[in-house]
């Protein structure tokens, strides 16, 4: 055994013969890589096509003119937000499956696990993003009342995807085109038409809340209010329904109450409405328009510093008294400038309420929902 050892050490080897040897023991491993990679290589394509995708629907508004961002948008806006997510992780577990595959055959591990995060970040934020993007702008639904001041005006917010620069042009009620009031500002600080982005009146992550505002006369105001169907008009032609709601009761101006001063302050949810009574008066209910009963709730009001609720109607009031009333806001997405109070049988006793929603995106979403 020790002689065989002896002599196979004895034998020489030519270097050329071990240098194909060991090139053939490479070669053989790269083709046992190749064989596999194959899979990887494919899915990688996949992935990053998929999230290149993502990445091109979040920020192409940005690069792209109206048509051909609508165009793009367009062809994603028949998917609900729990597809987006479906198609997020499946290509989140293709990503994983590649990066598995890629640390078997030896590949860095640092990188491959860098780049799978940074893929991995991108979809996700992507997909978040299409998530909460509007197919439309929505129009704030709206409760205004209608007087027979002849400086009448229309103030109705809208909202939109930060990235939609179209513009409102018009209000189309019927036969009636009512053009928009633009702020007067600096022409060069003019963009399309209207100055931006000052008519934004609520600034969000993912949407701008902005404002529309019309000035019109009484018998524009009576055309509109008598309409069916109210549009925003934008830029491109794109009609927004406007669910706008009129209140006009004309017995509130005919009978009211006399009062010398009023004030209102809000906190939160509430506001407080104060008044001085020049008369004797009785009231017997809460007044407010019938589209607002269950969206205003009278919490309570305040005489001679004593609390009193609806369970205390009727109550009497003489001439020079201070009296308090609070009202709570139901949380809703819905602008507010119509009159409220008391009254009864010497007659109202009311104030103009205006009040704008505050957007979170969960109102954003619900408005949303009840567009769909």
């Amino acid at each position: 055994m020790n002689d065989l050892k002896k002599q196979m050490d004895q034998i020489d080897i030519p270097k050329s013969l071990h240098q194909r040897s060991l090139q053939g023991i490479e070669q053989a491993k790269k083709e046992q890589r190749k064989s596999k990679s194959w899979v990887p290589k494919i899915l990688t394509a996949a992935v990053t096509l998929a999230a290149g995708g993502f990445v091109a629907l979040m920020v192409g508004e940005h690069h792209l003119d109206n048509d051909r961002a609508s165009a793009l948008m367009s062809q994603v806006e028949n998917l609900s937000p729990p597809m987006y997510w479906i198609f997020a992780i499946l290509c989140i577990f293709i990503t994983l499956y590649i990066s598995r595959k890629k640390l078997q055959v030896g590949a860095d591990q640092k990188k491959t696990i860098g780049v799978a995060v940074v893929l991995i970040l991108m979809i996700g934020n992507s997909t978040l993003f299409l998530q909460h993007q509007l197919i439309k702008p929505i129009v704030v639904p709206t409760v205004i009342e209608g007087t027979n001041n002849l400086q009448n005006a229309l103030e109705i917010r809208y909202i939109t995807n930060k990235d939609d620069r179209r513009y409102v042009e018009y209000l189309q009620a019927e036969d009636v085109q009512l053009p928009i009031v633009y702020y007067q500002t600096e022409q060069e600080n003019l963009v399309n038409g209207f100055y931006y982005p000052l008519d934004t009146s609520q600034d969000l992550r993912y949407q701008n809340i902005r404002l529309a505002f019309f000035q019109l006369d009484l018998s524009t105001l009576e055309k509109v209010m008598a309409s069916k169907n109210v549009y925003l008009v934008l830029s491109d032609g794109m009609k927004l329904p406007a669910p706008i709601r009129f209140t006009r009761e004309p017995s509130i101006y005919e009978n009211q109450v006399m009062n010398n001063s009023f004030s209102q302050s809000q906190h939160d949810a509430e506001q407080i409405i104060s008044f001085t009574l020049q008369q004797d008066a009785v009231f017997d209910a809460f007044y407010v328009p019938p589209t607002l009963e269950d969206k205003i709730l009278l919490k309570e009001w305040r005489l001679n510093d004593q609390r009193y609720t609806a369970s205390d109607f009727p109550f009497s009031v003489t001439k020079g008294q201070r009296l308090e009333m609070t009202i709570q806001f139901k949380e809703a997405p819905l602008d507010i400038n119509t009159s409220i109070g008391f009254s009864g049988p010497d007659g109202y006793l009311t104030m103009r309420l205006y009040s704008q929603t505050y957007f979170t995106t969960n109102l954003v979403k619900k408005v949303r929902e009840n567009n769909e």
